[in-house]
Parts: structure tokens; sequence; C-alpha cells
């Protein structure tokens, strides 16, 4: 039986970030996790990580097909790594 109420981590991605629900209802029909475990998990990121970062990585997924939420969050953590902390660089001196 298909439910036809929206899941409440549907509802609470949509209110957070209305912009990824084309990704959401592709993740949805294309995902490989069950439908729940896979929205409780892009809650997750969305709430954990910083909001610029996540809705880049996002867009980068959904212009290629990507559903695997831990590569998301992979892509997440790279983005995060790169604008908040200065890897491999040196201090000015001064």
């Amino acid at each position: 039986m298909k439910r036809s109420d929206p899941h409440i981590e549907e509802q609470a991605l949509v209110e957070a970030a209305p912009e990824i629900a084309p990704y959401i209802d592709a993740l949805k029909q294309k995902g490989r996790k069950t439908v729940t475990l896979a929205l409780r998990q892009l809650l997750r990121l969305l709430r954990e990580y910083p909001r610029e970062p996540f809705l880049a990585a996002v867009t980068e997924a959904a212009r290629y097909g990507l559903y695997d939420l831990d590569r998301l969050e992979r892509m997440i953590l790279r983005r995060v790594a790169r604008d908040y902390f200065l890897i491999g660089e040196k201090e000015p001196e001064g």
C-alpha cells in the first residue's frame, strides 16, 4: 500500500530547504535505501552541516543523478573542508 501522506522527515526537509524538493522526489524513486531511512539521513545531513555546502552538494548530486547519501555526505564534507578550514595552507607570517 502506497502512502499518500508525506513522511514527517520529508515535510521537515521541504520546509527547511524547499529548493531540494525535486531531489527528494527523485531520491524516493531511485535511492537504494528505504524511503524512510533515506529521508532521515538527508534530514540529518541538513541539520548537521552548514546550509551552503549542503545545498551545493545536493545540486551537484541531482545534476549527475547521484542518490547515494553516503557519497552525498562525502561531497558535503569536501566542501566544508575547503570552505571552512585552511587545510595544507600555511598561516601568514607576521
